[in-house]
């Protein structure tokens, strides 16, 4: 089944709001093995809407939007979509009951466009709001179908898992994907180290996504369960990480901070002469045991940026190593064109540096990943 999601709303196009719920669509029915082939936002227009919605059908099975289901002269979705299917809008009692209800327990007066909540497409399943007052509803027309899901990301989460995925599973394939993190690498090394595997893919497909200073590699299968997908995974996952797997930090909702403290098994401090803090904080977030016990930040009482970069980073390692009392020191300093990581452990120093560009805003938020990667594959 080919899907186009469409959502409604001019707030999304003057970007007040993002539009997290064609995201979670995606997600739901791409897993119960539908394909989303189109994601589309539109204002609160009947005129356009019709258009997009009439350009959906003739291309995909089905349709499904979000937003416009409200009671105010904008929230405009089913009486557009009534339209295009030439049918009425009728009464849902149901509804209109449960609307009425929620009134009264609130001890507020209903005004009457709230009734237009109620209204839905003669004939629909009617899918209940089980979290706000305005139903959903699933048209079948033409071999074609519609739904309709309120905009509320909490209440079209409930109403879409709950009341539409079950008219979707039908025992066809599923779709399941892992996304692969690295931070350390650019995107075109990436492509450039994988593309034999790209040009050969059928299932599972690869699918290189540029991050913020990283890059994601999106694995996705096709098969009768979750299980089958990831045995598919299984092997081009270990060619994957055997070509560039010193980048590689985790996968799916990990970040690199999260990944680097829940290896790290040692107690340690920061001299950061780059990052102005963000390291630190950023590190700090997920110490749930406590490793991370304080950060110094550039200072020439601490750096002679005479000396030699060694004896800098040696020096501030020490420093910080000796003032929080820990196993290790780690020092990050800028020089030139290049960012230098020093790891002083058991009196000794490790060095490893990486070159920059010169301009002060990409150092700062570069030299974070950079930092984490080298880091996580130090103590691994």
């Amino acid at each position: 089944m080919n899907i186009s999601i469409i959502a409604v709303g001019s707030e999304l196009l003057l970007g007040q709001i993002a539009n997290t719920n064609g995201q979670y669509l995606s997600k739901l029915f791409n897993s119960a093995g539908h394909n989303v082939v189109e994601h589309t936002v539109i204002g609160d227009n009947p005129q356009r809407l019709e258009r997009v919605i009439n350009k959906a059908l003739e291309n995909y099975d089905t349709v499904i939007l979000t937003g416009g289901l409200g009671p105010t002269k904008d929230d405009l979705t089913k009486h557009t979509v009534a339209k295009v299917l030439d049918r009425d809008l009728v009464i849902d009692q149901n509804a209109l009951d449960y609307i009425e209800q929620y009134f009264n327990e609130q001890n507020v007066e209903m005004t009457p466009n709230n009734r237009q909540q109620a209204l839905v497409i003669e004939g629909a399943h009617v899918l209940d709001n089980k979290v706000g007052m305005a139903p959903g509803m699933l048209v079948q027309q033409h071999g074609k179908q519609i739904a309709l899901l309120p905009g509320p990301p909490k209440e079209m989460k409930s109403m879409a898992k709950e009341a539409l995925l079950p008219y979707f599973i039908n025992g066809e394939n599923t779709i399941f994907s892992e996304l692969l993190r690295f931070a350390g690498i650019g995107e075109s090394k990436v492509e450039t180290e994988l593309m034999d595997l790209i040009d050969q893919q059928t299932n599972p497909t690869i699918a290189p996504l540029a991050g913020s200073h990283e890059v994601n590699v999106r694995l996705t299968a096709s098969g009768e369960t979750q299980q089958v997908c990831e045995t598919l995974i299984a092997p081009l996952k270990e060619e994957i990480l055997e070509r560039i797997g010193k980048y590689y930090y985790g996968s799916d909702d990990i970040v690199i901070e999260q990944a680097f403290m829940n290896n790290m098994t040692k107690t340690f401090a920061i001299y950061d002469g780059v990052t102005d803090g963000i390291l630190f904080y950023r590190m700090k977030n997920f110490d749930n045991n406590q490793l991370l016990q304080g950060m110094l930040s550039h200072h020439t009482q601490f750096i002679d940026e005479r000396d030699i970069i060694t004896s800098q980073l040696s020096v501030s390692a020490q420093i910080v190593k000796d003032m929080f009392n820990t196993e290790i020191g780690i020092s990050v300093i800028h020089q030139h064109d290049t960012v230098y990581l020093g790891i002083l452990e058991n009196d000794e120093l490790a060095v490893q540096s990486f070159k920059m560009t010169q301009r002060r805003h990409l150092i700062k938020s570069r030299t974070q990943n950079y930092v984490l990667i080298r880091l996580l594959n130090w103590f691994k």
